[in-house]
């Protein structure tokens, strides 16, 4: 009885209750579907297929260079697949990703600072693990994250105590770090390599030639990258939310979209269908640093303020500054050809380095005032989830009934009208198509990863891969987005089937509007072969 009223028991009791709750609504539908991690999902079964050796996947399908910086999470799929039907391995992944999150920063805060504040930290990464990035299935960056987030933590164990065996283990960690995202990778390195400066002064030395050896396995995968990243035009900054540089409301403006946090609209409310600006005030990013805040206020009320002004403790205030205002001032991203979505990764891990610097055993009521904001984050964004899991099950539920209605060696596209995609972060029928993809040979076109340089798996060719960007780019399209050019983009689309129809043998269309339907009808057969609520089937002519 006293191993189950331990400390150390309890601790883990609310980490696995807090996981259990927060993950509960994956669990709850039939299909869970996300918008990226569909993708990732059919790209790593394309990868199997090539493992197995199957020859039409091989004809039209390639592995990419092994300098790619963006695979991690695809292997792991790749192993999955082996044991589980695909829907299934969509929840263990999303879930993995997330409770690995909030764990990690767990053992952040044990390694830096010790049991005390070990819960407000599980809450502070399950706040911050409820990001869209998560949401869509940016499995490859949630996994360099955790790894990141491990590695400092262990580093801050080792800083005086560096040898060969600890290098070895290191540079096996940057090469994780680095086969799962480069941003992840790149704050991995430059946190590691300024902790080594925060041990004792006759250690440094031997820190920096460790960490420089560790960095040896990566060097020429950078440079193989750098060179790969030529076919994505170059990195040219973009401030894409930014109309006027010299005006601070537009600087305001810009900021304003770092926000990761926002699973659903600001003007939305979980099982609310009516919008209202007043909903603004639940926007979790609110209160994420309302927490934050309180518990630096906290720290400041402490009988023993040594600590808070050590090396370490301004190493990680500077890495926390640094990354919060490159979210705020830095280019949305540096051309969407070589990635995009730079920011809102870069107040991510800004936050993680809050974790060790808190110290709030002395001001109680800052303390719960902080878990209660906390508590509040992950109960609304649970919420969220729970209607967005039933959503999307009822959508999947529709849109995968035309799956006997597809041939078995089918080349499958799709035209997407999404209803409302302005209440989630993530629109999983952009890319549901997807899940066709697992029967017998079908290809399925509408996975842009195939189409860019910047994932494990690709095109063959370099006309399949233009293909493959340029329908992605006009096959979904959202009538009631005021930000869309509809006509616009259904001339696009025109253009793009008259020169590229011959290479799918049906289309499955979602939705209505006649606009749409006349371009295609121009290619493919009027009458569908299926047709299920808003899901319909159409073979080329």
């Amino acid at each position: 009885m006293k191993h189950f009223s331990s400390p150390k028991f309890r601790t883990l009791g609310f980490f696995l209750l807090l996981i259990i709750f927060c993950c509960a609504p994956l669990w709850s539908v039939e299909y869970f579907i996300n918008q990226d991690g569909s993708a990732h999902l059919y790209s790593s079964h394309i990868m199997l297929e090539l493992l197995k050796g199957n020859p039409i996947f091989g004809e039209i399908f390639a592995f990419n260079s092994i300098s790619i910086p963006n695979s991690s999470g695809h292997w792991l799929m790749v192993l999955l697949l082996n044991f589980f039907p695909p829907i299934v391995v969509t929840k263990i992944i999303v879930t993995l990703t997330f409770a690995g999150f909030v764990a990690s920063i767990g053992w952040l805060r044990l390694k830096t600072v010790g049991v005390e504040g070990l819960k407000t930290s599980f809450l502070i990464g399950a706040a911050i693990g409820f990001n869209w990035l998560w949401l869509c299935g940016f499995y490859n960056f949630l996994i360099g994250v955790c790894c990141f987030v491990f590695t400092v933590g262990l580093i801050f164990n080792w800083r005086d105590k560096m040898n060969v065996w600890r290098t070895v283990i290191l540079a096996l960690l940057f090469l994780l770090g680095y086969f799962s995202h480069i941003i992840s990778f790149v704050i991995l390195a430059g946190s590691v390599f300024l902790l080594l400066f925060s041990g004792e002064k006759s250690k440094i030395k031997r820190n920096l030639l460790c960490f420089f050896a560790a960095l040896l396995p990566i060097l020429p995968l950078v440079i193989m990258y750098k060179t790969l990243s030529a076919s994505g035009g170059g990195f040219f900054p973009v401030w894409r939310n930014l109309e006027n540089p010299f005006s601070p409301l537009s600087w305001l403006l810009q900021m304003r979209t770092a926000d990761p946090f926002i699973l659903m609209s600001r003007k939305s409310f979980p099982f609310i269908a009516e919008n209202s600006n007043y909903f603004a005030v639940f926007t979790p990013l609110l209160w994420i640093f309302a927490a934050l805040f309180s518990l630096t206020i906290a720290s400041f009320f402490g009988k023993n303020k040594t600590n808070l002004y050590s090396r370490t403790n301004l190493i990680f205030v500077f890495l926390f500054v640094i990354c919060v205002l490159a979210a705020m001032f830095a280019p949305d991203d540096f051309g969407l050809k070589n990635g995009s979505i730079l920011r809102e990764r870069l107040l991510i891990c800004g936050l993680i380095f809050f974790v060790p610097l808190f110290r709030a055993q002395n001001s109680l009521r800052l303390k719960r005032f902080a878990q209660a904001c906390l508590i509040f984050v992950v109960i609304f964004q649970t919420a969220a989830l729970w209607e967005y899991s039933l959503q999307t099950n009822a959508q999947a539920k529709e849109f995968l009934s035309a799956q006997n209605s597809i041939l078995p060696d089918d080349r499958v596209a799709s035209v997407i009208l999404i209803e409302n995609d302005l209440r989630f972060n993530s629109t999983p029928t952009a890319m549901i198509n997807n899940y066709f993809g697992f029967e017998k040979n079908r290809i399925v076109w509408d996975n842009y990863e195939i189409g860019h340089y910047l994932f494990p798996v690709v095109a063959a060719n370099a006309a399949d891969k233009e293909f493959v960007f340029d329908l992605i780019r006009f096959n979904a399209f959202s009538p009631n987005n005021p930000k869309q050019n509809f006509d616009e983009k259904l001339t696009n689309l025109d253009s793009f089937l008259s020169e590229n129809n011959h290479k799918i043998r049906t289309i499955i269309l979602w939705g209505k509007d006649v606009r749409v339907e006349a371009v295609l009808n121009r290619w493919f057969d009027a009458q569908p072969v299926f047709e299920n609520g808003r899901v319909r089937v159409f073979r080329h002519k």
